[in-house]
């Protein structure tokens, strides 16, 4: 049956562990299509995070991995397990980014959340992190600008297998999860994996509860089709700590920043979704996908970015499908799609505390947003390769097609310094395309030269929470055009990957001043240019190395607010380096051993778009290591900032002050895993 050998043969290729194979290069991703692909076979850069890096960093926020790829900044934002994502554009909370789980998307893309990355399975069953760096290919619409990240999950076993991990660490810090897997039969298998974290916070203001768990079923239908279905959920409560000033910062950075009567800045989200993956090998040269989901989010919490301290509670109700039809011929394939996407969002924006007056504005006690949206989206695509000789070529092109239909729940117009639109809808039309060529020297090494057309649609915050003197006027998507070329190769034990990129952004949606009257409008441009080389050395059965460099420049073409005009002024919170050095040690006289030693640097950057001043970077080094004392016992140690170095994750200039959010001290962590 050719179903039933094709599951056992993935569970068993999947799960070999790092035990057996303590290196390896990570060359097989399936980002770009949902089809498992050769990197040095895709005319589009896409990087991944090795498995056996994964299993020995057990990392605490999913940073401590993305950031060892070329060019991939992500920052910890409020000391929680939040972030903010730099990959091709500079540090930034805007919806410039696709976070996948296992495929798919996890969050509406009318209504971003920078935070997305807390929504998938990376604590509980870590099973590889890809980027797809740049606009995304055809099979991503809106948002997919910087990059698309897809957290994967682990597949199950092809025996039975239990897993436990215990761990502790300072600042109160405690983690334990674990499931078990198996493949009973040729027709099923399954995982289950859970997992719950705690910490009191190094920072006042910073600590955090954290659930999750995944379920996964795989069924054999028949010899050409199959089931794969999941269950993901995740639960976090915390707090959030502010911004600090420069003398806080670097003299007393455990402190939150935020007033002592706001006894509780609260965080709390939610998170559950199901999906079912159908494949049906149709024949020998055409497949069938298609992949239903529903999923519920809801995120809570009070605004300790804002002076006055609001609070949101919004809520997304989801149905989903990704479908797929796969040809197969003799030059390439071409891939016909139909992604659809309905969602149901519920906002509630308010201020508890006592009315303020603020630079002569009113912030009044109340309601100030309460409303509902529909959102509706159809995108059809197509992706075609065709191979000729050493040559490919690829050609994609996308339509999308959204809908918000907005209804406020509250009177129309001014409540203080807020303002309310009347009811309304919105419609956004857009075409992609896309086209890539691939020339493969030999087999292992190829170059390719790609250009690529994403935009992002307006954001339902954008166009429905205003204030009182702003104009109401239309948006359209903002669009990005990018070129890229690209080496990848390896040679013997050693893969070498280098890319130059260059991006512009226009229609910009900006905030404009004219006299008295303020208004959002598509009025901005952007350049994003820079090379990113990342290389992975097997140098011997001791020693691995896996080195990224990464050097951009992201500046303004056209950004005129009114009453100051950026043109030509580099970004703010942009920096031109980024680097990593990763070592991993296993000494031949004692391979129960492996040690890992890594230095990150994050180069200097402009706090502020006028370029007043600049923030210096940082450099940090943290050690992990584990002994295995046998094939099911491991323990294992981290240290995070090993020379204990003050230092911040952001740092800019807002509102007339200097914010900074400082980087974590040194952190020690231990525990042991167990597996039977």
């Amino acid at each position: 049956m050719r179903g039933s050998k094709s599951l056992l043969f993935m569970c068993a290729l999947l799960s070999s562990s790092a035990f057996a194979e303590v290196y390896r290069l990570e060359e097989i991703v399936t980002t770009a299509t949902r089809e498992e692909e050769k990197i040095t076979d895709i005319p589009v850069r896409v990087d991944a995070v090795p498995k056996d890096e994964i299993e020995l960093d057990r990392p605490n926020h999913i940073k401590d991995d993305l950031n060892s790829l070329p060019g991939v900044l992500v920052t910890q934002v409020a000391a929680s397990l939040g972030h903010a994502t730099a990959i091709r554009l500079p540090i930034n909370y805007g919806p410039y980014y696709l976070f996948l789980q296992d495929g798919i998307p996890v969050q509406s893309s009318g209504f971003f959340n920078h935070n997305g990355l807390w929504w998938t399975s990376w604590e509980s069953s870590p099973g590889g992190f890809e980027v797809l760096k740049g606009v995304g290919t055809a099979l991503y619409g809106s948002d997919a600008i910087g990059a698309v990240i897809n957290v994967k999950s682990e597949e199950p076993s092809p025996k039975l297998e239990r897993k436990l991990q215990l761990e502790g660490g300072q600042w109160g810090y405690f983690r334990v999860k674990g499931g078990v897997s198996d493949t009973p039969d040729e027709k099923n298998a399954y995982l289950v994996r859970a997992s719950y974290s705690q910490t009191d916070g190094w920072r006042d203001k910073t600590e955090y509860k954290r659930g999750e768990i995944l379920l996964k079923h795989y069924y054999i239908l028949d010899e050409s089709s199959s089931l794969e279905t999941s269950l993901l959920a995740n639960k976090m409560d915390a707090q959030m700590a502010g911004y600090l000033d420069y003398e806080t910062f670097k003299t007393d950075p455990q402190q939150s920043g935020l007033p002592e009567d706001l006894t509780d800045p609260y965080r709390k989200v939610d998170m559950i979704r199901l999906a079912t993956k159908y494949r049906n090998e149709i024949s020998d040269s055409t497949e069938l996908k298609l992949i239903p989901y529903i999923r519920f989010n809801r995120n809570r919490y009070v605004a300790t970015w804002t002076r006055t301290y609001p609070e949101r509670d919004s809520k997304t109700y989801t149905f989903g499908m990704l479908n797929q039809a796969v040809w197969k011929y003799s030059i390439g394939k071409t891939i016909f799609g139909l992604d659809l996407e309905i969602t149901k969002a519920k906002s509630h924006y308010w201020q508890s505390r006592p009315t303020e007056i603020i630079w002569g504005n009113v912030y009044p006690q109340g309601d100030i947003y309460k409303y509902d949206v529909n959102f509706y989206n159809i995108a059809p695509y197509v992706h075609n390769s065709f191979r000729f000789g050493r040559l490919d070529i690829t050609l994609g092109l996308r339509a999308d097609f959204a809908r918000y239909e907005y209804d406020n729940k509250l009177s129309d117009g001014a409540f203080g310094v807020w303002y309310r639109p009347a009811d309304r809808n919105d419609e956004f039309k857009h075409i992609s395309p896309k086209a890539g060529l691939l020339y493969s020297i030999n087999k292992n090494n190829s170059v390719f030269f790609r250009y690529a057309h994403g935009f992002r649609i307006p954001q339902a915050s954008r166009l429905y929470e205003l204030k009182t003197d702003y104009q109401e006027v239309s948006l359209d998507p903002e669009k990005a055009d990018s070129f890229e070329v690209g080496y990848t190769g390896r040679i013997n034990r050693f893969l070498l990957t280098l890319s130059g990129y260059y991006m512009e952004i226009r229609d910009k949606i900006v905030t404009v001043d004219v006299g008295s009257v303020r208004y959002n409008t598509n009025a901005g441009k952007t350049r994003h240019k820079g090379v990113e080389i990342g290389g992975t050395w097997l140098a011997s059965k001791e020693l691995k190395v896996r080195g990224s460099f990464s050097y951009s420049k992201h500046e303004y073409v056209r950004f005129n607010t009114g009453d100051t005009d950026y043109s030509g002024k580099e970004m703010s919170m942009a920096p031109r380096t980024l680097s990593n050095l990763r070592l991993f040690y296993t000494p031949s006289f004692q391979d129960n051993i492996t040690l890992e030693f890594e230095y990150q640097h994050v180069g200097s950057y402009y706090m502020d778009d006028a370029n007043t001043k600049k923030y210096g970077g940082y450099d940090i080094y943290n050690v992990r290591g584990e002994l295995r004392l046998n094939k099911n016992i491991k323990l294992f140690a981290k240290v995070w900032n090993i020379t204990d170095k003050i230092y911040a994750e952001t740092a800019n200039i807002a509102y007339g002050r200097e914010r900074y959010r400082p980087g974590m001290p040194r952190t020690v962590y231990a525990g042991v895993d167990v597996v039977w």
